[in-house]
């Protein structure tokens, strides 16, 4: 029964669309004069819709404050939040307005129509930053086996001399890993990792590997529970005879609530971490191509300031990198506050360790390719995204660029961004037909 209810859609379906016809319904009754009032009518009426007005002015005022004036969020709020969050506050004063002169049964209603437009904003929220899709994904009772790693072949064949067998399983598997921090000590979380079908036969082929990073805050489980990599990844392999990039999505960031900027400081050796301690285990544990050509850093908003800082910085391990919607620079709020944390207040370290200046130290860049996204409504990140894809142009990087439409900085813009990479870089891995 529970599995049954893990499945199910929270981005449409009944349950969805149920939850909103339900509140209609309450909100309705709750503005009928009667049954159920035990105070004058006039009063009532008076009562109710001062506090509906109420409700939506504070509703306004709360999201121009948060997203506004003090960029709670770092991201400007979509029209849909605005409006849905108005809508609900409106919807939770006309339930308080019943809580005074009215019968017991409408008092009930009252506070579960309240529940609801809590409940309904949040599905509201949720469709538009394209984040959980299953009730499962936001309870996060998803995605939580091991990962059973197919035996190491250090005779595995190119993908080219590879002819796919006919047991070739349907789809591809995703489960957990530990990736030990050997060389940095870093507190890192378990890793996740996607292995197409031509990974789980039994003579696999050397393939291309993707190091994906979620944005802060954020867990690893996020790749796969949010922006649906491992529908896209076996979308990939069934055109492709079993053959897609094998994903490993480590932790950049040890706790949510935290942002080592993948830098090795004070907050952590993040950077250690990702180009040693990373790609030391997959090489060690994964049938992998040894080849740059083959190895991708790839990441959304935090992520993807960390995948063009690594790609950028370390050219030898990356030869490709997919930055969706990621930050000019790194960032722990202001500039000041970033030095000081992360740099010990050296200015200089910091202005080296942003994408534009780990180009500047590094170019040229002759065999390196660059895919930037960012959502068409994403005023903030998709200046970030024109600033850094042109400094990587003039760094002598392979650049595309697009912008996701009608999408702002949610995972609907991730899932476009890397659609996108993977569809430039498949050639590039040797993936075709």
């Amino acid at each position: 029964m529970f599995d049954g209810l893990q499945q199910q859609s929270i981005v449409d379906g009944p349950l969805f669309a149920g939850s909103f016809a339900t509140l209609a319904g309450a909100v309705l009754i709750l503005l009928l004069p009667s049954p159920g009032l035990t105070a004058s009518r006039s009063w009532f009426y008076v009562r109710v819709l001062a506090l509906a007005a109420f409700g939506a002015g504070l509703g306004v005022l709360l999201t121009w404050l948060l997203s506004d004036v003090f960029d709670v969020f770092g991201v400007s709020l979509t029209w849909v939040v605005r409006i849905g969050d108005t809508l609900a506050f409106t919807a939770v004063a006309i339930a308080l307005g019943n809580l005074i002169g009215t019968a017991i049964w409408r008092k009930i209603l009252a506070i579960v129509a309240a529940a609801l437009a809590a409940w309904c904003l949040f599905l509201a929220i949720n469709v538009d930053f394209g984040q959980f899709p299953r009730v499962g994904d936001a309870l996060g009772t998803t995605y939580l086996d091991d990962a059973v790693l197919p035996a190491l072949d250090p005779d595995a064949p190119d993908l080219a001399d590879w002819t796919a067998p006919d047991d070739l399983p349907g789809r591809g598997s995703v489960g957990r890993v530990v990736i030990p921090a050997t060389a940095s000590g870093f507190a890192a979380r378990a890793a996740y990792i996607y292995l197409p079908p031509a990974a789980l036969v039994a003579d696999p082929p050397r393939l291309p590997v993707v190091i994906a990073m979620p944005g802060q805050p954020g867990e690893p489980a996020d790749m796969f529970r949010a922006a649906g990599m491992d529908a896209l990844l076996d979308e990939i392999a069934h055109e492709h005879h079993g053959v897609a990039p094998i994903m490993v999505v480590p932790d950049q960031l040890a706790d949510p609530t935290l942002n080592p900027m993948c830098i090795d400081s004070p907050l952590g050796n993040s950077a250690t971490y990702l180009t040693v301690d990373v790609p030391d285990w997959i090489r060690s544990h994964l049938n992998v191509v040894p080849d740059r050509t083959g190895w991708t850093v790839a990441g959304f908003s935090q992520g993807g300031t960390c995948a063009i800082q690594l790609g950028a910085g370390y050219p030898e391990i990356f030869g490709s990198i997919i930055d969706v919607s990621g930050e000019r620079v790194p960032s722990l709020g202001s500039v000041e506050q970033t030095v000081i944390k992360g740099f010990a207040g050296d200015q200089s370290a910091y202005q080296a360790a942003t994408p534009e200046g780990l180009m500047a130290s590094h170019t040229p860049y002759p065999d390196t390719v660059a895919v930037f996204a960012a959502g068409a409504g994403d005023e903030k990140y998709s200046a970030n995204m024109q600033a850094v894809s042109t400094a990587a142009v003039g760094a002598g990087m392979h650049v595309t660029r697009e912008l996701s439409p009608g999408t702002a900085h949610d995972w609907n813009t991730a899932r476009f961004g890397f659609r996108l990479g993977f569809t430039e870089l498949l050639p590039r891995w040797g993936i075709s037909g």
